[in-house]
């Protein structure tokens, strides 16, 4: 506790006492019904976050508008008197844990065909109304706050912006009149609400873009509204500037906590209380907040890893806490795809309704796993916290899988905390044995007598047997490299543009080599199965260390001198270099997993031995219901 005191002591926001400094932060969940109404989904994974000691749980992305909602689907629609009897239910569901209720007020400009610019002044007073509307139904649902969404370039600060606001009525021109929407509508909740209504406003304190909403700006706007408003919080960029997305949704490439320098500038200037945001965790909080540099964090991705993060480290249990990998499937899901939230590395999230209760098994059962990596470690976690003796066999000397090598590389901390804790909570596992160093064999798992067998045995590199050079000194496998077991030249080719393949590139450009990548495909078609944030980060750092690369081509032979390629029309070049590594993707181990699919009355597959591309997705996921299913 003592370590964390600044963090878990109370903090007064408005006329409320919030209990600690630590806001659930409005992320969109897409968990309302296709009607957009609140369901049992909603409340279970908000009364989660309260439950695990949040001072303010903010329910994210709620349209104030009908047809913004219903347009999507999914989302709160704070636009009818209908949505107010759902709201009641979340908010007593948050408030019963002392947490404060709040949620995030939104109007997009993606469903929008005016501009700031050219908005007739009756449209203008009717956002401004749907926003007070939308106050009014909260305040009957019984929410504490609201928050006002003015960051990430969104429409309401395209009025403050002078490059997009080019009015020159009341709401154009000088300072005062390109905030006049937002004072107006911050005065139309005050003048009906007064303080029975919290407000919080985030904001960009950069919006990291030429032309755009700089620090002195956002300040600026911040002093002349800090009267009208209780907390606001400081996030960066704008959504509408592909560059700064990853600024937003920090991905493992980039540091964590990147924004806070700019919650401590604000919190200089103002004095109502500010929030911190981005990539953060409860042990960042607590140095963030003892240093004056924010008065609240705001945890997003670290809640939907560990919604009992706070919990477990107010009580000393930060070995448990289950790290998020920035890896931000959650986001991809939502924005891109417009998909229920889910988490790469906890399967329960956006499942609680489906799991949180699932009976314990009438029978104790006889459970082994074979391999110990992400999918092995979570099948034998959850069979063994469901009651089963678990025995897990893993061949090497250490559990991790294919996790080691995606976690070598320096940029990639965050998926080796995950490992790491892995490994902590499967060694440490009640009704859990691991036997490492032991190859499983059909009489060894026989000699088990198990009521269920999970394979998880991995997948292997594919290796080109016919490639001319293959088997040449210079040739190595991108997870050898990875893992540093590999000697490599000062120029280097590598083969497979896919995600393991940029990385690996990237890794080497950062380590000061001179590097090719190639792929037959194009990079739309490379990346379209990775989460779009992490793409943007991951290509800019490629073009930013002068990676050379080339699709359309493939590696047709390896010599002495370099890498020969060839391109769609069977024109071939050689590419000087001393190394070719070699990224070329995996392929399932199915012999291994015929091998023992006889061996048990229940047989599960799990991880990249199944016939779906792995990812650590797809992984845990399996892992996670076989483990639960026996």
């Amino acid at each position: 506790m003592n370590a964390c005191r600044h963090v878990f002591s109370p903090l007064q926001v408005g006329r409320f006492i919030v209990k600690n400094r630590i806001e659930a932060a409005p992320a969109g969940m897409m968990l309302a019904s296709s009607d957009c109404a609140v369901t049992r989904d909603v409340i279970e994974w908000y009364k989660g976050l309260a439950r695990s000691g949040c001072g303010i749980v903010t329910v994210g992305d709620s349209p104030v508008i009908s047809e913004m909602a219903t347009g999507v689907g999914h989302l709160l629609n704070l636009g009818t008197d209908k949505a107010i009897n759902g709201l009641d239910k979340l908010a007593e569901a948050i408030k019963r844990y002392g947490a404060l209720a709040s949620i995030e007020l939104t109007y997009h400009n993606y469903f929008v065909s005016e501009s700031a610019t050219d908005m007739t002044v009756e449209k203008i007073r009717y956002i401004i109304d749907s926003h007070v509307q939308a106050a009014r139904r909260c305040v009957t649902a019984g929410l504490d706050m609201i928050m006002i969404h003015i960051a990430h370039g969104h429409f309401l600060s395209q009025f403050f912006s002078p490059q997009l606001n080019k009015r020159t009525d009341a709401y154009g021109g000088s300072f005062e009149n390109r905030i006049r929407v937002i004072t107006e509508l911050l005065d139309g909740i005050r003048d009906r609400f007064g303080d029975r209504l919290g407000i919080e406003l985030r904001i960009s304190g950069d919006e990291l873009t030429p032309g755009g909403l700089n620090v002195d700006d956002q300040l600026r706007l911040a002093k002349s509204l800090e009267g009208r408003v209780d907390l606001v919080h400081i996030s960066a960029g704008k959504l509408y500037d592909e560059k700064t997305i990853p600024r937003m949704f920090q991905p493992t490439y980039l540091p964590r906590g990147i924004n806070v320098y700019l919650a401590e500038m604000f919190r200089k200037e103002l004095k109502v209380p500010v929030v911190a945001v981005g990539s953060l965790t409860v042990e960042m909080a607590e140095e963030i907040i003892a240093m004056g540099k924010a008065d609240m964090v705001a945890l997003a991705r670290a809640l939907i890893a560990d919604p009992d993060h706070p919990a477990k480290a107010r009580n000393g249990r930060d070995e448990t806490i289950r790290p998020c990998v920035r890896c931000n499937t959650c986001i991809d899901r939502v924005h891109r795809s417009l998909l229920s939230v889910h988490c790469a590395v906890n399967p329960m999230a956006g499942r609680e309704v489906e799991f949180k209760d699932r009976p314990l098994p009438r029978q104790k059962k006889k459970v082994v796993v074979v391999g110990g990596g992400p999918a092995g470690m979570e099948a034998a976690r959850r069979a063994a916290d469901r009651g089963h003796e678990v025995v897990l066999f893993e061949k090497n000397d250490r559990l991790g899988g294919a996790l080691i090598m995606a976690s070598a590389a320096p940029f990639k901390a965050d998926m080796k905390a995950y490992l790491e804790w892995a490994i902590r909570m499967t060694m440490t596992a009640p009704n859990l044995t691991v036997r490492l160093s032991t190859e499983a064999t059909r009489e060894i798992i026989g000699a088990e007598n198990p009521d269920a067998v999970v394979v998880a045995v991995g997948a292997v590199p594919v290796m080109p047997a016919d490639l001319p050079g293959v088997g040449g000194r210079n040739v190595v496998w991108a997870g050898d490299v990875d893992c540093g077991t590999a000697v490599v030249g000062e120029r280097v080719v590598v083969a497979g543009a896919g995600l393991t393949g940029s990385e690996t590139a990237l890794h080497l450009a950062q380590s000061g080599k001179k590097v090719t990548l190639i792929d037959m495909l194009p990079l739309e078609e490379i990346d379209a199965d990775t989460p779009f944030v992490n793409v943007i980060s991951l290509r800019s750092l490629v073009d930013e260390l002068g990676i050379d690369v080339r699709t359309g081509v493939k590696l047709d032979a390896v010599t002495d001198r370099g890498a020969v390629i060839m391109d769609k029309d069977s024109g071939k070049i050689e590419i000087p270099c001393d190394t070719v590594v070699l990224s070329l993707g995996v392929k399932p181990r199915s012999d291994l997993v015929r091998l023992f699919e006889d061996l048990a009355p229940e047989v599960y597959q799990a991880g990249d031995c199944s016939k779906e591309r792995g990812n650590l997705y797809s992984a845990v996921l399996q892992g996670f219901f076989a483990g639960m299913e026996i």
